[in-house]
Formats: structure tokens, C-alpha cells, sequence
């Protein structure tokens, strides 16, 4: 690109020097070819500065750039004998073979794959609605090269933590307004699902409605009956009873509760707390779930006052955005503190219609709706390419909110298919964690989510993945697999219920805490318990054991008895 100097004035070089003298003059006061050539250089460049600045003007027609027109000269002295070309003209072939090479070496690099934000080679997929001016762009995972994510699961049981802790490479309050900063408005307005085209036609859906699954079960006149017909036993009511009174022994004075639950009344009597991460959101959000799946409120019951001060101290540590209300806690795995804490709103808000809640509910999910990438889910950050673990939560509070009658745009809805299209391997069986795999956390989750989004249950994919998981039975320490696994075979029904159902029920029954302060929590060692400690076991465990009544089943099959 040629840079062109005022016509009356003469330019300067750096030394100071004239350059509007001839050129001989200018060799006068350098020694050989080279610094003549330098000096024409520093003209060049102080040419450019005229002005103040770059000027980015097209060169005179005619008149070749000063500096390739030097080098090219410079090749043919090498290249040929000393005479054999006119040393002011370059010789056509080699102008030819430069120009050659240029474009070679343009063609190369636009032959390399497009790298995400964070390594990830990538392909877009143009998704056409119905009408042709609508278009969405969905991306799938051809190699994961970012550092953070797990490599591919080689066991049978390869679950991913779902409150696994980083530490922020930068400050997390600069994190968290860089974040912020670049979120950018994103469009409100419902557009059309993807084309059946593009995606599997079974796995595509053309509502935007998740399948129901009502929570009147949870009140106190219908628990224990439900409980009873759908497998549960006194036993496995007592266990969640006294998990909920352990809860409640650990909460902070603040009203929430934190992974390190050996703080406060605990004064360090109990064993495994968990991260030191700014997980304080998700942590009091599971412990909510737990009360809520048990009919507790903050209206309702005798732990009203604990569950009062859990959704306050979630309201006040929801910060206010452009973008919506935001549980991201400066955390750098910030969206599974969201995701969990919304999913807890929601479900309060949903039990109780209380109108305190739905300002902070509906501002939960619109923060959710801006986070969500372009491809359909969810990442630890806002707009960051996910995976299925962190858009299990976000999905979860999403269905909730919609059974509470808060606003979101549907094709936040519709996004969500291709993703779990984009993460299954190719039996169309089992998920992944980022790309396509054999994860069993991921196989669950991935097909619990179908089934809410209408997928039926005499899906062949799905009945595969049942009889997986029938055949693999219970984790011995994998509490998050053993949830999301038991969520799907409960929503299933029938006799892979009832094979599932007693081996997971008795197995957390005799394995929870009875003696001392920690009387009534679980954990199990292993890393992802390490890392959630025993209040994130104790969270998920309960939850496992209300399975019977914390959601209606998707398909109403006859409930059966089961021996108490």
C-alpha cells in the first residue's frame, strides 16, 4: 500500500536529513547499495507520517511500491549473473513468480479451520426457518483444544463436576465487566424453528414448550402417599428428613449456604467441606431444591424461616445488569452458580405464585436467555460455547419458569435441539461433555432433556440408553450420575423403574451419615466430591431420594405399590 507525502512540501527523514534530494545526491552520504536502499526506506516512512498519521491511499497508476519493486531487484542480482538483468527493471518471470507465491500462500491459510474462543476448530451450520430471511447459525465441535476441557471419557463412568473449581487467571471483578461488556443486546423477538432439514427430524421440535411435569406431589397430604405408590419407603423419608435437618444446622447467618459448610453453628465438627470458590449461589440453590422437592417454602412448613432466608440472601446477591438479574458471583465458572440459583427461584416462585419473587425470577431467566450461545447452550461464562452439564441447569430453570408463566423468547427453546444433536455420538445413544462421546453424566442428562423437549419414550435411542443404564445400575460414589440417571428412569416408568429404583433408594439409605455432627449428610471420595464437599453430596443425595414426588411423572403410567 503506497503512503504519498504532500506535493509542496519535502519530507524528512528520521536523522533529519532532506529526502527531496536526487537519489545520487542521498548514496553520497550512505556507503553501498544497502544504504542507499535504508535511506529510501526512512523516506518512505517519513513520507507516511506526513500529516500525523497513515494516509490509506491507492498508489499512482503506473508506479510499482518502492519496496517490493527493491526486493524483487534484490532476488534477480542473486538469482543471475551480475549484468544479466537491467538493474532498474525487473525481469517479467521473476514479478510472475512472486506474484505466484503471494496467492499460494493466501490460499493456504484460508484452507485452516475457523478456532472458537477457546481453541475449538469449528463449523457452522446455516439453520433456515421456514421463511428464508430467518437464519440461525449453529456450531458444532470438530476438536476440543481448549486446556480446561476433560479429555474423552474412556471408563463407563466418566461424570463431570458439576461445581468443579478453577482459578481465575485475572482479577474476577475485571473478569466479570469484561463479561458484561461484551455481552451485547441480543434479540428478544420468537423466530421459527430450525428446518427439519438440517438436524434429525426426531430430534427437532417444532413447539417451544417443554414437556409438563406439575409438583403437586410435594404437598404434605400428597408426599407419603406418592412416595409409597411410586417406591419409596419409610426409610428413604426418614433419610431426606434428616438430610433436611443437617441442611438447616449449616446454614450461614448470611441466610445462604457455602460449599465450606464447616463454618458457622458447624465450628469445624464435620469432615470434606468442599471448594473455597465463590460458589456460595449454587451451593444455597441446591439447598433450597432440597426443602422445595420436600413441599418446604417459605410459606409452608416447618423449615419456612430457613427457606425465607435462602431466597433472600439469593435476591440480594443478585447483581443487576442490562442483561437481566445475574447470579454469577465473580465466580470464573459463574454460570453454574446461575443456573443453579435461578432453578431455585423459579421452583419458589412456582410452588408459592408469590409476586415478591417474580421481579427476581423474571430477571434470573432473562440474564439466562442473553448467556446462552449462539449454538444452544451454555458455557462457564456468559455467551461461551458449553457443554451438557451447565446447560442441564440452565434447561431446568428454564422449565421451571415456564410452568411459573415467566416470559423468554422461544427460540431460546428451539436453540437447545441442535446442541443435543451436535453433542451425541453416532449411535444417537449416548452424549458427550463438549463434542460428541460416552459420557454417562452427559447420556442422562442429554436424554432427559430430549424426553422434555417431547422426544417419546418409545424413542429406540432412548429405550438403548435405558437398557445402558440398567445394566450399569447405580454409581458406588457418582451422586450426580446417580440424580440425572434416576430423573430419566423415573420419568420412564415402568420395569426399568422398578429394577433402578431399590438398588439406588437402599444404597443412599445405608450409606448416610448417623452418628455426630454430620448425622444425616452423605459423601463420597471421589473428585467431584472434593471439590462440592459434603453439602453439595448431602444437596443431591435428598433431591435423588424425592424423586417419587418432586416432579409428576412426563407419562402418567399407573402408579404400583412397592413394599414398605
Amino acid at each position: 500500500m503506497a503512503v504519498h507525502a504532500k506535493n509542496d512540501s519535502a519530507a524528512t527523514s528520521p536523522s533529519g536529513a532532506s529526502c527531496a534530494g536526487a537519489p545520487g545526491e542521498r548514496a553520497s552520504q550512505q556507503h553501498g547499495g544497502d544504504a542507499r536502499a535504508a535511506g529510501e526506506d526512512a523516506c518512505v516512512v517519513s513520507a507516511g507520517k506526513e500529516g500525523g498519521g497513515p494516509s490509506f491511499g491507492q498508489p499512482t497508476a503506473g508506479a510499482p511500491l518502492p519496496l517490493v519493486r527493491r526486493w524483487i531487484q534484490r532476488l534477480a542480482h542473486l538469482l543471475a549473473p551480475e549484468g544479466y538483468f537491467d538493474r532498474n527493471r525487473p525481469p517479467a518471470i521473476l514479478v510472475s513468480f512472486v506474484v505466484h507465491l503471494i496467492l499460494l500462500l493466501c490460499l493456504a491459510l484460508l484452507s485452516f479451520p475457523h478456532l472458537g474462543m477457546d481453541g475449538v476448530a469449528t463449523q457452522y451450520l446455516t439453520v433456515v426457518g421456514p421463511d428464508s430471511r430467518t437464519r440461525q447459525h449453529a456450531e458444532v465441535s470438530v476438536a476440543d483444544a481448549s486446556p480446561s476441557a476433560p479429555p474423552a471419557p474412556v471408563e463407563p463412568i466418566d461424570s463431570s463436576p458439576p461445581l468443579q473449581a478453577v482459578q481465575p487467571q485475572t482479577d474476577p471483578t475485571e473478569t466479570m465487566q469484561r463479561v458484561l461488556k461484551e455481552l451485547g443486546e441480543r434479540s428478544r423477538s420468537a423466530s421459527s424453528p430450525p428446518s427439519l432439514s438440517v438436524f434429525d427430524a426426531a430430534d427437532v421440535h417444532l413447539s417451544a414448550r417443554f414437556a409438563a411435569t406439575g409438583i403437586e406431589g410435594r404437598s404434605a397430604d400428597r408426599r407419603a402417599e406418592l412416595a409409597r405408590a411410586r417406591g419409596g419407603t419409610r426409610q428413604s423419608e426418614a433419610a431426606v428428613e434428616r438430610a433436611l435437618a443437617w441442611l438447616a444446622e449449616h446454614q450461614l447467618p448470611s441466610g445462604g449456604w457455602s460449599l465450606l459448610h464447616d463454618r458457622g453453628r458447624c465450628d469445624g465438627r464435620c469432615r470434606n467441606p468442599g471448594s473455597p470458590d465463590r460458589f456460595d449461589p449454587a451451593a444455597t440453590g441446591l439447598s433450597l431444591l432440597a426443602f422445595l422437592g420436600a413441599g418446604y417454602t417459605h410459606r409452608d412448613g416447618k423449615y419456612r424461616e430457613t427457606v425465607r432466608r435462602g431466597i433472600y440472601f439469593l435476591m440480594q446477591v443478585m447483581e443487576e445488569t442490562p442483561y437481566g438479574g445475574s447470579f454469577l458471583y465473580q465466580s470464573p465458572r459463574g454460570m453454574y452458580n446461575h443456573g443453579i440459583a435461578s432453578f431455585a427461584l423459579c421452583e419458589a416462585y412456582q410452588m408459592t405464585g408469590d409476586p415478591d419473587l417474580r421481579e427476581a425470577a423474571q430477571k434470573a431467566i432473562a440474564f439466562t436467555v442473553s448467556a446462552q450461545h449462539y449454538h444452544g447452550s451454555w458455557g462457564y461464562l456468559p455467551q461461551q460455547p458449553g457443554d451438557l452439564t451447565i446447560t442441564g441447569w440452565q434447561v431446568m430453570a428454564l422449565k421451571s419458569a415456564q410452568a411459573a408463566g415467566l416470559d423468554f423468547p422461544e427460540n431460546t427453546v428451539w436453540r437447545i435441539d441442535p446442541f443435543l444433536q451436535s453433542q451425541m455420538a453416532e449411535d444417537g445413544v449416548f452424549f458427550g461433555y463438549t463434542r460428541p462421546g460416552q459420557n454417562n453424566v452427559c447420556t442422562a442428562i442429554g436424554n432427559l432433556l430430549r424426553l422434555f423437549r417431547g422426544t417419546p419414550r418409545s424413542d429406540p435411542k432412548i429405550l438403548a440408553a435405558i437398557e445402558h443404564f440398567q445394566r450399569l445400575g447405580p454409581s458406588g460414589d457418582d451422586i450426580y450420575y446417580n440424580y440425572y440417571a434416576s430423573l430419566l428412569l423415573f420419568h420412564m416408568g415402568g420395569e426399568s423403574w422398578r429394577q433402578w429404583n431399590p438398588r439406588m433408594r437402599d444404597f443412599l439409605v445405608s450409606t448416610q451419615a448417623t452418628e455426630g455432627h454430620e448425622r444425616g449428610s452423605w459423601y463420597f471420595e471421589n473428585h467431584f466430591g472434593r471439590q462440592g464437599g459434603r453439602l453439595y453430596t448431602t444437596a443431591m443425595a435428598a433431591m435423588t431420594l424425592e424423586v417419587y414426588y418432586r416432579f409428576a411423572p412426563l407419562y402418567q403410567h399407573e402408579d404400583e405399590p412397592f413394599e414398605l
